[in-house]
């Protein structure tokens, strides 16, 4: 009996605290050939404190009537980066990839997704490099258009804030205005928001051959409640 009290006590404690905590976090998905890696996201300094920014910011701006200023949100300047580093496990102060391959994926497809019991909604990315995109990465290449190394991490890349508030900010307003639209932050720029990492556990460096192989990276953001 008293077992039966000690259940039906946590049951009505889980009932209680429904709807009060937010879990925030997100996976990311590689996928080459027949190989398929998942792992959660590793975040960033800037990405925390610009998601903080857009709560605390009270800010609207209006030009005639029913028009209103173009707004830069974080996903203005969207991006994802390969890289080769395999020994440095990710920290929040990173400001970007160790060892970056600078070339651009040739798609990004963005969708929003919801759960019907609005407990999980979530945010992503599909960034694809097309084979041929991105060089041949083997140990031993000799260099001449390829890498010699291996694939070891992969980064996102927002128009995110930069970080240089103090603690105690009073009515914070960071909103700045370039080129006739508004920015969401002060001195925004593409910064490192998520990094996912050999080094931390996520997957094992592989060798990839882009001149014949398409590579896909797959960066979700998710906020639920729990």
């Amino acid at each position: 009996m008293d077992n039966l009290k000690i259940k039906a006590k946590k049951i009505d404690e889980r009932i209680a605290e429904n709807y009060t905590k937010i879990k925030i976090g997100g996976m990311a998905e590689i996928i080459y050939g027949d190989n398929v890696i998942k792992y959660r996201n590793k975040f960033t300094r800037y990405f925390m404190s610009s998601v903080i920014l857009i709560i605390a910011q009270q800010q609207y701006k209006f030009t005639y009537e029913r028009w209103c200023i173009p707004l830069r949100t974080p996903s203005l300047q969207l991006a994802a980066r390969v890289g080769t580093d395999t020994s440095t496990p990710s920290s929040p102060d990173m400001a970007d990839l160790v060892s970056k391959i600078d070339i651009a994926p040739d798609t990004m497809t963005r969708r929003l997704i919801k759960e019907p019991d609005y407990l999980l909604y979530m945010y992503e990315t599909v960034f694809t490099w097309n084979a041929g995109t991105l060089p041949d990465i083997y140990e031993g290449a000799p260099g001449d258009g390829s890498i010699d190394g291996k694939v070891g991490e992969f980064g996102v890349y927002l128009y995110l804030d930069n970080d240089d508030w103090t603690t105690g900010t009073v009515n914070p307003q960071r909103m700045q205005t370039i080129a006739n639209e508004i920015c969401m932050f002060t001195n925004p720029a593409s910064r490192l928001a998520s990094r996912i990492a050999s080094a931390d556990g996520a997957f094992d460096p592989f060798e990839f051959h882009g001149s014949v192989d398409p590579l896909t990276f797959k960066w979700r953001f998710q906020v639920a409640i729990v």
